[in-house]
């Protein structure tokens, strides 16, 4: 269900595969990001809703599935970033019941930046929120940045311990938030009560 405002926002309910969510979301979007693997325009707005996962990129030897998000885009008249927009919400969405919340440019869209907020569910009821943009760059290209936020009960310290134990740590945020560096991927660990929020970070291009 697609719901129109005056802002031009939407919220777009994606009937998904429920599955787990996991925390340890490393894998890089960019480790295999390349504009070669976009889907076949004829293919946007007429394939299947499909889902995505924050775990390992899509691998991207066929056309992909045209996600519900890409379709939308396209159909606002965001044309150069479709490909981006399609493999990245492949690879945040795969396997969780998800929900996305469109910001699309009221004015020359295909040459503006295009925003989608995400809330998705996972199999064992963990949510998490992740927030997506696009831009055209030069020559038909595109670029993305992308934040994933999810909560867990564990304090940052263990969680820096155990889950992000490969990682090297890059500093201190403000007063609290420890960085990671996870190569194109940055993990911040941000206090929250006895928990902790974990954001991972990357800009894709």
């Amino acid at each position: 269900m697609i719901r129109s405002s005056r802002f031009a926002s939407r919220l777009l309910v994606v009937s998904a595969l429920v599955g787990c969510l996991s925390l340890a979301f490393l894998a890089p979007l960019s480790a295999k990001s390349t504009e070669t693997d976009k889907p076949k325009s004829d293919a946007v707005g007429t394939s299947s809703p499909t889902t995505a996962t924050g775990s390992t990129p899509p691998a991207m030897t066929t056309s992909p599935t045209v996600t519900a998000v890409t379709q939308a885009a396209v159909q606002s008249g965001v044309l150069v970033c479709a490909s981006r927009i399609n493999q990245l919400m492949t690879f945040l969405t795969t396997n969780t019941k998800s929900s996305a919340y469109l910001f699309t440019p009221p004015q020359k869209p295909d040459q503006s930046i295009f925003s989608v907020s995400l809330g998705m569910v996972g199999q064992t009821g963990a949510g998490a929120y992740a927030s997506a943009s696009f831009a055209p760059t030069t020559g038909g290209q595109s670029a993305a940045v992308y934040d994933m936020v999810q909560y867990t009960a564990q304090p940052c310290a263990e969680v820096e311990k155990t889950i992000f134990k490969s990682l090297k740590r890059k500093g201190i945020l403000g007063t609290d938030i420890v960085m990671l560096d996870g190569g194109a991927v940055t993990v911040f660990l941000m206090p929250a009560g006895s928990g902790c929020i974990i954001i991972r970070k990357e800009v894709v291009q």
